[in-house]
């Protein structure tokens, strides 16, 4: 290794490797570590150097112990004998150095807001390894600061991303006690022990800002301004105006405004652009760093872990690239949301969390290996050396176990990517991990932008071919709810929808359908959720790959605004008013990071309260929120059919009838609201709903049948809803993540109409039969008294008052829509009848319960009687 001490022998005879040839290979002893590990005074004192060194010989199964790198060099030159490979172990080079829990000294602003409360965990996080106090040796050079980005997650599930940027200052040795300067080496416990050289004591200090959205290169620029601006001087302005200037004076991007450039000196500038407004959930990853770091085939099992719910434990000693492939790991498995604990940079303080029984996504630093062995059921993922360990004892799963069409289509998308990453690459890792934003344009002539959106669509891709069909599986609830309508079981067909599936892929579906986030899955695409829009979105996607021309189809479009070129500049803070000619005066200047002063700080004009701050929060670009209105997706899709038809006459009249009614049930909801009846509007909308499928038009409006499945559950119709949803499974339309949301919602919260009959019913139904024996017997005097004559009259009292008595059992129960059992109310897809108000007595047969018993047939009327009889019904 460059500038590092090399070993010329061995303090040891016989370190050797022999093979069958007798042939002796001189390596370096593992006794030399430190030596080899220590740096000399030109490299910074945080170098990384090789810390430890082993041999392996493939031919007998030995493969790189976990964080060892290999040389490909076969170190046995001899013709004879098995292949022997070095394999190195690199490390923060670090010695004489007191760790200590970091905390907080300053902040701003110095009250929480409501909305945004500091988290008190956030110390821990920006210095995950401790914070600490370290000797070096004399004039050693200062290492370049280090960026690092890290997570939390609110127990509502809201992220908070935060950013921050390690550096070391000199630290007073008068602060130190005499344990502390035993520790470093500065004092001689024992007059034997010699004593080191001239010494430098220094500390690390981090700064670091948090925020709601993942503008991680724009923070890294602005955290790096402070920095630099905090070691230089003197200045006119102090450091608080700048950071005042930044949090309150830059705006937030907007469809308007989709850049904003900010000048932070006559030097430094940065860029925040517009967040994309896509259903996809917002993420700090970075999908070109997971592939740049693992390759096709690690990425891939990766998600086989994801998917599956694996302890998955990801190590790097750059911090920055661990939150940046952990947010791009839980972003693939689009549309599941991981469930369980998820800390891309934990702290060595919280690291217990590795032995929980639980499935976890977990980052750490590569430093915890050398204090603490992981436990033996977690699978782990070294990003510095590209490989992934698993337990000796468990067969491990890999990209293999997945379905081999969609496998295969997503190596081949990853593999033409990830050459044209490797091309693109210019510049050295460092560098480029430093350098490299969304607008960087790589050798194959797109931005890093573009590639990340391919790669990103190459997984969605994959997932909508592996949940392809899963909505036909979906079961919903079309009879008054009990106590398990709400379970897994009983909202999807697991059984049949394992059966779909070939016969090869059982174990990978059996296992992804067994986890915490599928049966989560299944739940929010069957009930009203906060990620309707996404999973619409995702079956949009669906459709898409099940396409005629999967391949040529975009998953993912770039919004119109992120090609806009409309940018607004923001100016550096102002100086202060001087006198023409007058120079300011440069009266700030800092030996390090200050304690910030809340005097320097600008006035804050026009202060948001938390309530106004979070409704701003929640106006920036997200995801839609569907009541009365068209989704994106569905707006897209209308636009492209008026285009398709406006060529047409015939068509193009279908099509605007079709807008027509689309806008009518748009509008519904005000209509009902202002009506005296409720039910009977509903009923009038369930009319003009089936008079719009008589005119076939296509594609149906599905916002119209959503519309009026909301308004069934707001005015409590459960039965008109499921009337509505046969409906629209008759039209030929299969109810996206919204509408089936809404649909069973007006199901399970609406009251069903009950089995308990009241009183006024019970009596009216009684009349009912009195009425009818009456009739019968009326008709069987006439026929014994007049055989020729015809058993009813037309237009007789008895007819009329029957019938009255009919109708006046309709009008005093208009709330129970259809035929009603005794326990449940079931809806005949088959029914075509419109007509919500009428009731019939379903507990009336042909056979009485004594016919039944003796097995005697029914008497057949003759052909007058059953004339008779229709005309009677008839009248």
């Amino acid at each position: 290794m460059e500038g590092t001490p090399e070993a010329g022998m061995s303090p040891h005879p016989d370190h050797t490797l022999r093979s069958p040839c007798q042939h002796k290979l001189h390596l370096l002893p593992a006794d030399l570590r430190d030596v080899s590990a220590r740096p000399t005074e030109s490299q910074t004192y945080a170098a990384l150097a090789v810390t430890d060194i082993c041999v392996i010989i493939p031919g007998k199964g030995e493969t790189p112990p976990h964080t060892f790198c290999k040389v490909d060099k076969n170190l046995n030159s001899s013709m004879w004998g098995s292949a022997v490979y070095l394999c190195y172990k690199k490390s923060v080079a670090k010695t004489h150095t007191i760790a200590y829990k970091a905390g907080l000294f300053s902040r701003y602003p110095e009250e929480d807001y409501e909305s945004f409360p500091l988290p008190e965990s956030v110390p821990l996080f920006c210095l995950p390894m401790g914070a600490t106090i370290e000797a070096w040796p004399a004039h050693t050079k200062y290492s370049l600061p280090v960026f690092s980005t890290f997570v939390l997650t609110g127990s509502s599930g809201e992220k908070v991303y935060g950013a921050a940027i390690q550096f070391y200052e000199p630290y007073p040795q008068d602060s130190l006690t005499d344990q502390q300067r035993c520790q470093l080496g500065l004092l001689c416990s024992k007059p034997s022990t010699p004593a080191l050289g001239p010494r430098a004591v220094h500390t690390n200090k981090v700064i670091c800002l948090l925020s709601h959205w993942p503008f991680f290169d724009a923070f890294r620029k602005f955290l790096t301004f402070l920095y630099r601006y905090s070691i230089s001087g003197p200045h006119a302005l102090p450091i608080e105006k700048h950071i005042s200037h930044f949090l309150h004076k830059v705006p937030f991007p907007s469809s308007q405004r989709p850049r904003i450039l900010v000048q932070l000196s006559p030097h430094d500038s940065l860029m925040l652009s517009q967040p994309v407004s896509s259903p996809l959930p917002l993420s700090g990853g970075r999908f070109s760093t997971l592939l740049q770091n693992l390759g096709p085939e690690n990425a891939v099992t990766l998600l086989v872990f994801a998917v599956t719910e694996h302890k998955i434990l990801v190590h790097s000693l750059r911090p920055a690239v661990l939150t940046s492939v952990t947010e791009a790991l839980v972003s693939m498995i689009f549309p599941f949301h991981w469930p369980c604990p998820y800390i891309p940079l934990c702290p060595l303080a919280l690291a217990g969390v590795l032995s929980a029984p639980c499935p976890f996504i977990v980052g750490v630093d590569s430093r915890y290996f050398d204090l603490y062995d992981p436990p033996l059921d977690v699978s782990c993922v070294d990003l510095d050396t590209n490989t992934i360990s698993h337990n000796e004892g468990k067969r491990a799963l890999t990209w293999k176990i997945l379905p081999k069409k969609a496998c295969k289509n997503l190596l081949n998308l990853l593999n033409s990517l990830y050459q044209q990453l490797v091309e693109g690459q210019q510049r050295p890792d460092v560098l480029l991990d430093l350098s490299m934003n969304d607008c960087t344009e790589l050798a194959c002539g797109k931005s890093l932008h573009t590639l990340e959106m391919e790669i990103q669509e190459a997984f969605l891709r994959f997932m909508a071919a592996i949940l392809k069909g899963y909505r036909s599986y979906l079961r919903p609830i079309t009879q008054a709810p009990s106590e398990k309508a709400t379970d897994a079981s009983s909202l999807f067909d697991l059984q049949g929808f394992l059966k779909s599936r070939d016969r090869s892929h059982q174990k990978f579906y059996s296992l992804m359908t067994k986890t915490q986030m599928f049966i989560r899955f299944i739940e929010e695409c069957s009930f009203v959720s906060d990620k309707d829009a996404s999973l619409a979105f995702f079956d949009d996607c669906v459709e898409k790959v099940d396409s005629d021309r999967p391949d040529e189809t975009r998953l993912i479009e770039i919004d119109e605004s992120q090609r806009s070129e409309h940018t607004v500049f923001i100016t550096p803070p102002e100086l202060p008013a001087l006198l023409e000619g007058e120079e300011p005066a440069l009266c700030y200047s800092y030996t390090g990071f200050p304690v910030l002063s809340m005097d320097l700080f600008d006035p804050i004009e026009g202060l948001q309260t938390s309530a106004s701050r979070l409704a701003s929060r929640q106006s920036c670009p997200a995801s839609p929120a569907p009541m009365f209105r068209r989704t994106k997706q569905e707006i897209k899709l209308s636009q492209k059919t008026a285009k398709k038809y406006s060529a047409i006459p015939q068509m193009w009249s279908k099509c605007l009838l079709r807008h027509c009614y689309g806008l009518w049930f748009i509008c519904l909801p005000a209509y009902v609201k202002v009506s005296h009846s409720k039910v009977r509007a509903l009923r009038t909308a369930y009319d003009v709903l089936r008079k719009m499928q008589v005119k076939k038009l296509q594609p149906p409006d599905e916002v119209c049948y959503r519309v009026l499945m909301q308004l069934c559950g707001q005015y409590g119709q459960p039965v008109l809803a499921v009337r509505v949803l046969f409906e629209m499974k008759k039209a030929g339309v299969q109810p996206n993540a919204i509408t089936y949301g809404y649909y069973n919602k007006a199901v399970l919260e609406s009251t069903w109409p009950s089995s308990t009959r009241g009183g006024y019913f019970l009596w009216m139904k009684l009349r009912n039969v009195v009425m009818g024996v009456a009739q019968f017997r009326q008709g069987l005097r006439k026929q014994l008294a007049l055989p020729t004559q015809s058993p009813l009259s037309d237009g007789s009292d008895l007819d009329a008052l029957s019938q009255g008595s009919m109708d006046s059992s309709a009008d005093t129960n208009t709330a129970e829509l259809g035929p009603c059992a005794p326990d449940t109310i079931k809806v005949d897809p088959t029914d075509d009848r419109h007509s919500t108000g009428d009731q019939s007595d379903l507990g009336y047969n042909s056979l009485s319960k004594e016919e039944v018993r003796r097995g005697e047939p029914p008497e057949r009327d003759s052909p007058q009687d059953s004339d008779s009889r229709k005309e009677s019904d008839c009248s």
